[in-house]
């Protein structure tokens, strides 16, 4: 018996869709409508996601690439394409060119052909002829009116990028299936007709798209890898990752990548190891452990910017734990901004208040504040580098608000300190130098201590530096309150004073009776005056 004959193999024209998964409704319509044009005898289309439903898909995957004669790649512009699978895609298909050049049924040369939509296609596709959409997308008004929108486009080839990828397409395919007159004018009906539909399509997509992303405050992305253990006080993990949102980042000496994405072992290493960059280091590790453990009792750190001049609140604001095991947390960095009262003199003084009392409430109230000497002996030693960090924080914090007030101008120092013997400014800010210095070395010195010894060690000199400090600075903070509430006080009993509207004009007196009420009224005292602490 005869066998039956081997059916001819029809060429068909195989295209490859390639697209990130928030492009796939775009590539879908695609997929249909070079099916609907070029009709199931001329074209054969695959899109990956239809590869990845089956157990082998990669194996899969790699034969259908290596099979396409087009790859045709959907992209926005809004994926990190050199990480996704559409970045995969590319590399393999420009590899497997390297041993298959030529189309299986026709004369060209495989191609890959780019789409690029509202933004510059990837660099990664930069030396490749595209068919680029943005021409007509640009236009915001027409983005926001359906009808403007579709009216806007041209139907010539050469100002219609989907006409020219059907024509480049039509180009390879009538190499071997006719085109005679009849045909190529029913192509180009259908061609035209698919175009608009596929702009419809775009322009649905893109309404749900942002148009413009702002950051008013700083944010960091932090992802903890799966099972990634954090040995408190030690690092994080090498491989957790960080991402930056928002700019302004060279306040605090950090210069975040180009991606704003870096590893935390890369990003310690690039980092200057200076007071800032460690203070910034020495935040965001706390922050991420106590977030780990579901402790968000105390999440907010303070931080200064490298010059002194501001100051930033640091806190998690959103944790997610996905199926995997990475864990997310979004860390907001907002400018912490003081306000004004009215009356400058005031304000300062208000502000002048508020720096006494914190100070006071940090350092001097005994077993009552978080930093005094008493509360520093009673610390376990693993965690008293938690406390060491804070206490700068909190003193650099105190220190802002200082500088913010305007609390160090000589006018502001004038009002409430008055007049000083020689030499006096000079001692009491050097005594203040001296303390707050040895105070912060020997704070640092805990930070870095890499085992229990030098903590022990590191500890007994913090505890020593710490009463030093709070007995030199108690006086000054008693003298310097006393004399900003006894400034306030004053001001209170000048409000408590009648205003009258319309005074009577007193009549006219006598020279000698005026130089007589003159001899006869006391001259107000001097208020005293307490310059704040000085930075």
């Amino acid at each position: 018996m005869a066998r039956a004959p081997r059916p001819v193999e029809i060429p068909k024209l195989h295209v490859f869709i390639s697209y990130a998964s928030e492009d796939a409704r775009l590539a879908t319509a695609i997929n249909n409508e070079l099916k609907t044009v070029f009709g199931h005898a001329m074209i054969k289309t695959t899109l990956d996601t239809q590869l990845k439903l089956g157990v082998d898909w990669r194996s899969r995957l790699e034969e259908a690439l290596i099979d396409a004669d087009v790859l045709l790649i959907v992209a926005t512009g809004r994926q990190k394409f050199s990480h996704s699978y559409t970045g995969f895609e590319v590399g393999f298909f420009s590899a497997s060119k390297r041993v298959k050049e030529k189309m299986r049924h026709f004369s060209s040369e495989r191609l890959i052909i780019p789409i690029g939509v509202l933004e510059r296609l990837p660099e990664a596709l930069s030396d490749i002829e595209s068919l680029n959409l943005e021409q007509f997308l640009v236009d915001e008004n027409a983005l926001r009116n359906h009808q403007r929108f579709l009216d806007s486009l041209e139907t010539d080839a050469a100002k219609n990028p989907l006409m020219k990828l059907y024509i480049r397409l039509k180009e390879v395919v009538q190499t071997l299936h006719d085109f005679d007159d009849d045909v190529a004018e029913d192509f180009r009906a259908k061609a035209r007709a698919s175009a608009n539909r596929l702009y419809t399509v775009f322009f649905e997509e893109f309404q749900k798209r942002v148009f413009i992303e702002k950051f008013p405050e700083r944010k960091i992305i932090v992802r903890l890898p799966t099972n990634g253990r954090i040995e408190s006080p030690g690092d994080l993990p090498p491989e957790t990752t960080i991402e930056f949102i928002g700019g302004g980042f060279e306040l605090f000496k950090i210069s975040p990548p180009r991606n704003q994405q870096i590893t935390w072992g890369d990003f310690i290493a690039q980092i200057p190891h200076d007071d800032t960059t460690t203070a910034w280091t020495d935040i965001v590790k706390p922050l991420i452990v106590t977030a780990r453990q579901d402790d968000f009792a105390e999440n907010r750190r303070l931080l200064a910017s490298a010059d002194r001049t501001r100051f930033f609140r640091l806190f998690v604001s959103k944790s997610v734990v996905y199926y995997s095991g990475i864990m997310e947390l979004h860390i907001y960095v907002v400018e912490v901004k003081s306000r004004d009262y009215g009356d400058p003199t005031t304000t300062m003084l208000l502000k002048a208040i508020s720096v006494g009392l914190m100070y006071r409430s940090l350092f001097l109230e005994g077993k009552s504040s978080a930093f005094s000497p008493a509360a520093i002996r009673a610390t376990l030693p693993n965690d008293l580098p938690k406390a060491a960090a804070e206490l700068l924080q909190e003193l650099e914090y105190v220190l802002w608000v200082s500088t913010d007030a305007g609390l160090a101008q000589p006018r502001n120092i004038s009002h409430i300190w008055g007049e000083f013997e020689k030499g006096e400014l000079e001692r009491r800010f050097r005594d203040w130098e001296k303390v707050r210095s040895d105070l912060t070395s020997s704070a640092l010195q805990v930070l870095r201590a890499a085992d229990a010894s030098e903590l022990e060690a590191a500890k007994g000199r913090f505890e020593d530096s710490l009463s030093t400090f709070c007995a030199t600075t108690a006086p000054m903070n008693k003298e310097f309150l006393g004399n900003v509430l006894h400034l306030l006080e004053g001001i209170a009993r000048r409000s408590d004073e009648p205003v009258q509207t319309k005074p009577a004009r007193p009549a006219a007196k006598s020279p000698a009776a005026r130089s007589k009420s003159l001899r006869g009224r006391k001259r107000p005292l001097p208020a005293p005056h307490l310059v704040s602490l000085p930075r």
